[in-house]
């Protein structure tokens, strides 16, 4: 999954890529955190199996104007969307819904990312507590909810939750036996749509590393 880099025009890059796989040392192009208008433009030089960028229940921005509609260009181009961080970095889970604090003292998030600083993260943990209570109604996590909802998007999702823990690989992995029916999905994301998380999902200067578009090719 190649991350775009601004200053380099993405039909450089896309050029690049397809030599490396005609060699057959990779078997797909994918890209990561690009813009619509960029994704454009690379399918134009080679195929692009896949795009990655942040989605989860609090982070809907492909899906709107805000990430420049990512979600239905990739569809409209017949490219697979892989969802990075469905989990919120940590905080769509039981630990983080509870209070409990997320990683060990060593754990960065809770100076850095704004949704885990003090600021926010007691407005931040009420909201999931919240949703926690959906995950009860349907006998599940909250980490669970939030993975077979992004699954009940399309069979073009396909989310890739990070965990260090094999007990929580196996609670993840146990999403895909989760299915939501039309009205269980609307009423999650009713509840998304309406709720209120504190803080940007990353700190102000990563923002301008999504949805990147590339300088113009001379």
């Amino acid at each position: 999954m190649h991350h775009a880099n601004r200053k380099t025009p993405i039909e450089e890059t896309m050029r690049a890529l397809a030599e490396l796989q005609a060699e057959g040392k990779i078997k797909h192009i994918g890209l990561s955190a690009i813009s619509s208008a960029t994704l454009r433009r690379a399918v134009k030089i080679a195929p692009v199996a896949a795009v990655q960028a942040d989605y989860s229940p609090f982070v809907l921005d492909i899906e709107r104007p805000t990430g420049g509609d990512l979600l239905a260009t990739c569809r409209e181009l017949g490219v697979a969307f892989v969802a990075a961080m469905p989990l919120g970095r940590g905080m769509i889970t039981s630990t983080f819904a509870s209070g409990q604090p997320v990683g060990d003292e060593k754990d960065m998030r809770v100076h850095v990312m704004p949704r885990f600083q003090e600021a926010n993260r007691e407005k931040n943990v009420k909201v999931i507590s919240q949703f926690e209570e959906l995950a009860k109604k349907k006998g599940c996590t909250v980490a669970q909810l939030s993975l077979a909802w992004l699954l009940k998007q399309g069979h073009d999702i396909f989310p890739i939750p990070g965990t260090k823990k094999i007990k929580y690989l196996e609670e993840n992995w146990a999403s895909l036996d989760i299915e939501l029916s039309d009205e269980e999905e609307a009423e999650v994301r009713g509840f998304i749509e309406k709720a209120e998380i504190a803080g940007h999902p990353l700190p102000p200067q990563f923002e301008s590393y999504s949805f990147v578009d590339t300088v113009e090719e001379a």
